[in-house]
C-alpha cells in the first residue's frame, strides 16, 4: 500500500468524494480537518489530474518529515 497527503480545496463535498474514492479503490484512512488535509491509502499510483476538483494537492507520504 502507498499512503498519500492530500490537500483540500474549500467548500469540497466529502460524501461525494468518499464516493469517488472507492469507485477507484483508494481507502481514505484519515480526514485531518483542522488542516484540511486527508490520508489515502492505494496500491495503485494516485494521480493529481484525477481529483482537481477536490485536491490542491497530492504527496506520497515520506518518511523524511523534520522539524
Amino acid at each position: 500500500m502507498i499512503t498519500y497527503l492530500a490537500v483540500l480545496k474549500k467548500d469540497i463535498n466529502l460524501k461525494k468524494l468518499e464516493a469517488l474514492l472507492k469507485n477507484k479503490k483508494i481507502r481514505l484512512a484519515a480526514h485531518y480537518t483542522t488542516i484540511g488535509v486527508v490520508k489515502l491509502e492505494s496500491s495503485i499510483p494516485v494521480s493529481e489530474t484525477d481529483f482537481k476538483e477536490y485536491f490542491i494537492s497530492i504527496e506520497e507520504e515520506k518518511d523524511n518529515l523534520t522539524i
